[in-house]
């Protein structure tokens, strides 16, 4: 359960960090894309196309990493937290949405709410993550107890439950030892419920 309760507040921490915001632009004439090296990171590291050292691929909308990996600085911690949790494998699959693979207002970064061609700024679409590790359930220091969990997070405007902008649909956890087997959470139909690129709830 101690798992379960802190990898929910830190999942989104990291996306939402990671590239600048922006805010609405209209749509130019063409967009800057990863290939062209014009678009950095939040230090200013020129973002690559394939995987990047730290467990990025932002053109095909994918982090493979661990937490520690996910803040783009291997240094044994998350943020500067430590924890059991830390080198725990995680990975994130995103929308175009949420954040884009193209800098269509010009600002040097990658899009977030891209849709139809305007940029918004705030992360529209869905997220997913999924996290697997190993704990020590009963404090004697040894790794004795496993879990996954998986949830898929979707905007759904101002006024939502999560972070005031977003909704989680789906939560699956499972952890033996800890007592959980299955889906905890779910609301809504099967799938993210796209509906022009961004997601409504029925």
């Amino acid at each position: 359960m101690k798992k379960y309760i802190m990898k929910i507040p830190t999942l989104i921490l990291t996306l939402a960090i990671l590239i600048t915001p922006t805010f609405v632009f209209a749509a130019p004439t063409t967009c800057a894309v990863i290939g062209d090296g014009t678009i950095t990171d939040s230090v200013g590291n020129p973002i690559t196309t394939g995987y990047d050292e730290f467990g990025y691929n932002y053109q095909a909308h994918m982090f493979n990493g661990t937490y520690d990996s996910s803040d783009r600085n291997i240094d044994g911690t998350y943020w500067g937290s430590t924890g059991d949790y830390v080198d725990d494998s995680l990975m994130m699959k995103w929308s175009d949405a949420w954040l884009s693979n193209k800098d269509c207002n010009n600002d040097g970064k990658l899009d977030r709410g891209l849709v139809n061609g305007v940029v918004s700024g705030t992360s529209m679409g869905w997220l997913t993550n999924q996290n697997e590790g190993d704990y020590d359930s009963d404090g004697n220091g040894s790794q004795d107890a496993h879990y996954t969990y998986f949830t898929k997070i979707v905007w759904t405007g101002p006024g939502s439950s999560l972070w005031g902008q977003y909704t989680t649909i789906q939560e699956v956890y499972n952890d033996p030892v800890g007592g959980f087997n299955g889906l905890l959470t779910k609301i809504g139909t099967p799938g993210f419920g796209l509906n022009d690129q961004w997601t409504m709830l029925p």
